[in-house]
């Protein structure tokens, strides 16, 4: 057991999240069961099985019935599971700097590991249109990928001390987005949570 107390290393003076997509990799390698199981975002699980469970029941739904449910099933067995751990990942960025690295590589990295994940799944259950629902969860996923680390570095979709409640998260999540539409898309980035504020994320017991 470790003594408590030791915040995560990165930030100026060791405080916060850390600032370099280097550390923040370095930081989950060393301490996976803060970032990835403590940090476990139900948020992003719960909309996303929502969404891709729709999606990949309606590509499924032209073949017939049972092929939807049996797209629907496949995606609630393993969905979840694999975009809660992903979307901790991501929070675990959420005050890199600069932010473009950051977003750059969540937007491919995870899409690229959570794609390969779900095809294995689907072909392996035998989805009947499967080539059809990757396509569409892919661009669905290029999409969703940036739109949920944009709203992490605004304190939305966040898990953990620092998370709002879910209904707040939805309400205020159009209004931070319209916000990327009316002005330019770095103006989300520039109001980033400073690197140096306190994060009482960081302050968890090491085991």
């Amino acid at each position: 057991m470790g003594t408590g107390g030791e915040k995560l290393r990165g930030g100026p003076g060791g405080s916060g999240l850390p600032t370099t997509v280097g550390a923040v990799v370095w930081d989950i390698c060393r301490h996976p069961k803060d970032h990835l199981l403590r940090r476990w975002n139900w948020k992003a699980a719960l909309v996303s099985v929502a969404c891709r469970g729709a999606l990949f029941f309606g590509v499924n739904a032209t073949v017939s019935w049972d092929s939807a449910t049996r797209a629907l099933v496949t995606e609630l067995l393993y969905r979840a599971p694999m975009v809660g751990t992903f979307a901790a990942v991501s929070q675990s960025f959420r005050r890199v700097r600069p932010a473009w690295a950051a977003a750059g590589l969540i937007t491919v990295a995870i899409p690229v590991m959570a794609h390969l994940i779900e095809f294995t799944m689907h072909w392996w259950r035998g989805t009947a249109r499967l080539a059809e629902s990757v396509a569409a969860s892919v661009a669905f996923s290029m999409l969703t990928a940036l739109t949920t680390y944009l709203l992490q570095r605004q304190g939305l979709m966040v898990v953990g001390a620092d998370g709002k409640p879910f209904v707040s998260d939805v309400l205020l999540a159009p209004q931070v987005l319209l916000e990327v539409v009316m002005s330019k898309p770095t103006a989300l980035f520039r109001k980033a949570p400073a690197a140096d504020a306190p994060d009482p994320e960081g302050d968890v017991r090491r085991d």
